[in-house]
């Protein structure tokens, strides 16, 4: 079993080397989460502006680029990574914000802040690459009472993209972990949180959409009719572990 020092630097070279090929799934996200991304865009837009006024920690270091910047003002974006060349990527983006921002190369895993010194800690497709448990536990410590979370990540419950996933490793760290029933365990024991369940249908109408029209026309009336079939059935508890990502938010008990 890898250590997690071990873990780190496989995650440092993957993406300081940009190792990952999702050359093979981007035409079928496309036709899949055509609409999901319109809907994943307003409720961001409405979780975000939280973020208002107040001292925001990301986990990972450019999301906030397309999640905040130029719609809500923080009192202050700190941002961290463990990869130098993804830090640069934040930095990139700060130029010109009209609010303070501060970049750390810094393990998620082990955050060197001081107790309770944010408001926000939110990240985008971050949990899955870091032990949840020890991950969890810090954002606890350094949020402060009532601190507000909020993470967009992917899912691996449905056995159809646990298969897709075996077959695909190229699309992805060695190491990371795309979440299950555990890690909203984990979650449960530090926050109050809530979630939105999305991609189950789409991905089916999404794959005959692939099939038919090809990388284009994506907003057609079968990735439509998979949207609003998700959109119904993501009401449905028992229905959760079949989707293929997750909206979570909440506030630190």
């Amino acid at each position: 079993m890898k250590s997690r020092e071990e873990i780190n630097e496989t995650e440092k070279e993957y993406w300081n080397e940009r190792k990952l090929d999702r050359t093979k799934i981007k035409p079928l996200r496309r036709h899949a989460f055509h609409f999901s991304y319109i809907r994943e865009k307003k409720l961001l837009k409405i979780l975000t502006s939280k973020f208002k006024d107040q001292e925001v920690l990301e986990l990972g270091s450019y999301v906030w680029a397309s999640w905040i910047k130029g719609h809500v003002q923080p009192k202050k974006l700190t941002a961290i990574n463990i990869s130098q060349a993804e830090l640069e990527n934040g930095i990139k983006h700060s130029k010109n914000v009209d609010f303070p921002t501060e970049f750390h190369l810094m393990d998620a895993n082990n955050l060197t802040f001081k107790d309770e010194s944010f408001d926000v800690v939110f990240g985008g497709a971050i949990l899955h690459h870091l032990d949840v448990e020890k991950t969890l536990k810090h954002v606890h410590r350094v949020l402060k009472p009532n601190g507000f979370i909020l993470f967009l990540e992917p899912l691996n419950m449905n056995p159809i993209y646990k298969i897709y996933r075996k077959l695909n490793p190229q699309e992805r760290t060695p190491d990371e972990h795309a979440l299950v029933s555990s890690d909203f365990k984990i979650l449960k024991k530090y926050f109050t949180f809530n979630h939105f369940f999305m991609d189950f249908f789409s991905v089916i109408f999404g794959f005959i959409s692939l099939k038919i029209y090809g990388d284009r026309n994506y907003d057609n009336w079968l990735n439509r009719i998979g949207s609003k079939l998700d959109l119904i059935t993501s009401k449905v508890n028992f229905l959760h572990p079949l989707f293929a990502r997750v909206v979570i938010y909440g506030y630190k008990k």
